[in-house]
């Protein structure tokens, strides 16, 4: 896999060419998302993902952006959702990050009506449900996690989540991993 060098934020000519095909509905009706994925998908939201709803309102795609430090762990997210991936991830120089985008498909759709109101990103009040594993978790920690194992307790931002946010994240997190956590205002 190749990354491309790419400034535009349009997408490359490949998928362009796809997008409104027979090839490509026909795609989208084989495929769905698997158990990995879907945990992959709870963390990546929980991060630095983001959703983004079709003109049709019908599906959604995901984004994935990081720096090009972390570009073996873009590879490895993009390798995990290949099926909804058409394209390699794009460089952009501006900004020194990697950054794809999955096709526009409705399962995914279930996580933006669940991760979404009025196109801000929220916790999910049911986020016990969907935070179960430990991918999930480890995805999550990935994105937005820091802190050193011998000198201080390990760290999440979940700034933009709020209060409600957190105390949701702070409840799912004992009662579905026996951790407890310790909310800290910034």
């Amino acid at each position: 896999m190749q990354v491309i060098a790419y400034e535009n934020t349009e997408g490359s000519s490949m998928s362009n060419q796809h997008t409104n095909s027979l090839w490509l509905k026909q795609y989208k009706e084989g495929i769905s998302l698997s158990k990995i994925q879907r945990e992959v998908l709870i963390g990546t939201l929980l991060g630095d993902g983001y959703l983004g709803l079709s003109p049709s309102g019908e599906s959604a795609k995901l984004q994935v952006y990081h720096s090009i430090k972390a570009k073996e762990y873009v590879l490895w997210k993009r390798n995990i959702f290949h099926n909804f991936v058409l394209s390699d991830p794009f460089y952009q120089r501006t900004n020194k990050a990697l950054r794809f985008t999955t096709i526009a498909h409705p399962s995914l759709l279930e996580f933006y009506t669940l991760f979404y109101v009025s196109g801000t990103k929220k916790v999910p009040k049911n986020i016990a449900e969907y935070l179960t594993s430990s991918l999930s978790l480890a995805v999550w920690f990935m994105d937005d996690g820091n802190g050193y194992l011998k000198k201080n307790p390990l760290r999440i931002s979940t700034y933009a989540f709020g209060l409600e946010g957190n105390l949701l994240l702070q409840s799912c997190m004992k009662m579905n991993f026996n951790i407890d956590v310790h909310l800290k205002k910034r």
